[in-house]
């Protein structure tokens, strides 16, 4: 059973942890297992999400970053914390296949979002 695991950066700021629950909950409309997990900062730690999603089930795992791009934090800390050797990670004895989907990167449907907050916060300009 495929299990997804959202990757945040994660942040002193309280509001992290709000964006992950709803992703997460948005995610469930398409995947039975979805677990959130924080790079740093937030927990839970990417392990511990990982962790969760092979106790519920999940024999292989995708990464889905909630990131633009490909930096440090991508390509090293990502697998290094998750424990990825040659695809895969293992957990209380078992082996599990893990897959690292890409960053969000440039799409139009985020410039389209950004957008309509560009013109939102126009309309409501703040003090």
């Amino acid at each position: 059973m495929l299990g997804v695991l959202l990757v945040l950066h994660g942040s002193r700021e309280s509001s992290w942890k709000e964006v992950a629950t709803k992703y997460a909950e948005l995610l469930r409309r398409d995947f039975s297992i979805v677990e959130y997990g924080f790079i740093e900062f937030n927990t839970p730690t990417l392990r511990e999400a990982f962790e969760n999603l092979v106790r519920k089930g999940a024999t292989e795992v995708v990464a889905v970053p909630l990131l633009f791009a490909a930096g440090a934090h991508f390509k090293r800390d990502v697998p290094r914390l998750l424990g990825v050797r040659d695809g895969y990670c293992e957990v209380e004895g078992k082996r599990v296949r893990i897959a690292i989907a890409e960053p969000l990167g440039v799409d139009e449907r985020v410039a389209g979002l950004l957008a309509e907050r560009a013109k939102q916060a126009i309309r409501t300009p703040t003090a």
